[in-house]
């Protein structure tokens, strides 16, 4: 319940207070007020003449307390009050933004709830070992603050005579505990077990997905402190580190990093953990690029897990060994070559009808039917489509903030600079703010006044004349002199036109692919040609002038680059 109280806490300048057992709780910070307690009276006592509270003997707005000069100043706290505090209120925050995590993950992405029950003793049995709660913590952070100083001796301060503990440099304790939290629980740690609830309850969910949510911020992360400040308030009177100092993150670590500390975490807290979700992360990369034959697909990639048993598919935490989304990826290539037999056939090449320019020899019929009847899956197709999804693919996978410059900057406002309005002591913000909604207005009246210039260019085609509509006969566009041309030539000319225009787009293809290949170090190999295996196809690197080249056919190279990761690594 909430009480209005004529009555102002000087740590936090707020006079709202809940009530709760005979006790009172600031809403700002959530300190429980020691100098303030309910009265236990009847309700006659609060009922005055008509019903009304004039004249009764207690009244809820005046409840009994002690004088104001009783309320605990900084001098009055013990040592261990502040370090209590400020380690309290760290690790509690720190629970709570895993918290906030893991429910966006269930509400906002259909995860599995039973990451929440799981990361809970993940958090405690991390936190149990990380030292924090160890004797003489805080004595031991403030000595080796010391120990790194480059003060001299002769110009330390005497910390007996501050009010607030410092080293012996001048340096507040307080700011030293909190550096040493940061240091023992990183905030990155929270995507860390977040994702590590996701992996060992079996859920399809990538380190890659987890970063560019929490870029988002869909997952509550670079933002997340407003909601701890909710909570927990800005500061409290042992605890004068504001919250945004304290949950306030620099940067989002990247994905290879984040599954390196997952795995870490779970050495340090001895957990054993399963493979990834070869099965679920598969199935989601192939309804993804719409592949079409997907459960053969998967009961190879099965097949093949069981028969190599790759050590790839579990967390490491050498962050210098390749994801294990890479290894996923590279058992699904595996799979779709040997069911689409893309081994250098040139089934993209005939696609587009260049395979004879591109190669020095015009294969067989006889060949190509030979290709052909070797899989029962239509390798040109598939690769056509691939070809068509690597944008798509890219499109989504980037961030949203990322689309168009409104977007952006409302992230930057919602996300990487939250909160800096409230703490601003003057109007800067305030007008940064007006600014932005001028902006938008700005911008809406802008399309409506001028559209958009493909708008405008489409508007400009339907109200010209093609001068095939002209005639003899005109009198508004000519004078008779000009001649006409017949129906029959002017289909033929179109025809060519059009044939032309084909052919150029094939040629441009095909230049374009052997052009992205080279800038990434891929050396373009023709199409096969009398060919005496159709067996798997095995692609081996070599070095050319100092530089590692990958030699690849245009089949394996439009299959490997799908996927977005670096090629070389592929």
């Amino acid at each position: 319940m909430t009480v209005e109280i004529p009555m102002i806490r000087t740590e936090c300048d707020n006079d709202a207070f809940d009530e709760d057992d005979g006790f009172f709780y600031c809403q700002q910070c959530g300190v429980r007020e020691d100098d303030m307690i309910a009265s236990a009276v009847d309700d006659e006592d609060l009922t005055g003449d008509d019903g009304g509270t004039r004249g009764a003997m207690y009244q809820r707005k005046h409840p009994r307390r002690l004088p104001p000069s009783h309320a605990l100043t900084p001098s009055q706290l013990s040592y261990e009050e502040y370090y209590g505090q400020v380690r309290d209120r760290y690790v509690n925050g720190f629970l709570m933004m895993i918290t906030l995590q893991c429910d966006a993950l269930v509400e906002k992405f259909n995860v599995t709830p039973l990451i929440i029950g799981l990361v809970g003793p993940i958090c405690l049995r991390l936190v149990a070992l990380s030292g924090v709660f160890d004797d003489g913590w805080a004595d031991k952070a403030i000595l080796d603050s010391e120990l790194h100083s480059k003060v001299r001796e002769s110009k330390r301060r005497n910390r007996e005579k501050e009010l607030e503990p410092r080293n012996l440099d001048g340096k507040r304790a307080v700011t030293i505990w909190v550096s040493q939290l940061r240091n023992s629980l990183p905030l990155s740690s929270s995507l860390a077990i977040s994702f590590l609830a996701c992996h060992k309850a079996g859920a399809t969910v990538l380190p890659t997905d987890i970063v560019r949510w929490a870029r988002e911020g869909k997952v509550p992360y670079q933002s997340c402190f407003l909601k701890i400040q909710e909570k927990m308030g800005k500061r409290s009177a042992a605890c004068p580190v504001e919250a945004s100092v304290m949950f306030r993150p620099n940067q989002v670590v990247s994905a290879q990093r984040l599954e390196a500390r997952a795995a870490s975490i779970a050495d340090i807290i001895g957990l054993r953990l399963p493979p990834v979700n070869l099965y679920g992360i598969a199935s989601n990369y192939l309804n993804r690029l719409s592949i079409t034959g997907q459960e053969k697909v998967l009961d190879l990639v099965r097949l093949i897990q069981k028969w190599s048993m790759p050590s790839d598919l579990y967390l490491s935490k050498n962050e210098l060994r390749l994801p294990t989304r890479v290894c996923v990826m590279s058992i699904v290539i595996v799979a779709i070559r040997m069911l689409y037999n893309i081994n250098g056939f040139g089934a993209w090449a005939r696609s587009l009808g260049v395979v004879s320019e591109v190669s020095e020899t015009k294969p067989d019929a006889e060949e190509l039917s030979d290709v052909t009847k070797a899989t029962e899956f239509d390798a040109e197709e598939l690769l056509k489509n691939l070809e068509a999804k690597f944008y798509d693919v890219a499109a989504a996978e980037s961030v949203d903030y990322e689309k168009d410059l409104l977007s952006y900057l409302a992230h930057g406002r919602n996300e990487l600079f939250a909160g800096l309005v409230e703490a601003s002591v003057d109007d800067s913000y305030r007008t940064v703010d007006n600014l932005w909604n001028g902006y938008t207005k700005d911008k809406v009246k802008s399309k409506n006044m001028y559209g958009t210039p493909l708008k405008r260019g489409r508007e400009w085609e339907d109200d010209d004349v093609s001068l095939h509509q002209l005639s003899l006969d005109d009198t508004e566009f000519g004078d008779g002199n000009i001649p006409c041309t017949s129906p029959s030539r002017r289909s033929e000319s179109m025809s060519r036109e059009n044939h032309n225009q084909e052919e150029e787009s094939k040629e441009l293809s095909m230049t374009r692919l052997i052009t992205d290949m080279r800038e990434n170090l891929f050396f373009y190999i023709p199409p096969r040609v009398k060919v005496k295996r159709l067996d798997y196809l095995h692609y081996v690197r070599k070095i050319e002038d100092g530089a590692m080249k990958y030699p690849a056919h245009a089949d394996y190279y439009i299959l490997l680059r799908v996927w977005h990761v670096s090629l070389r690594l592929m």
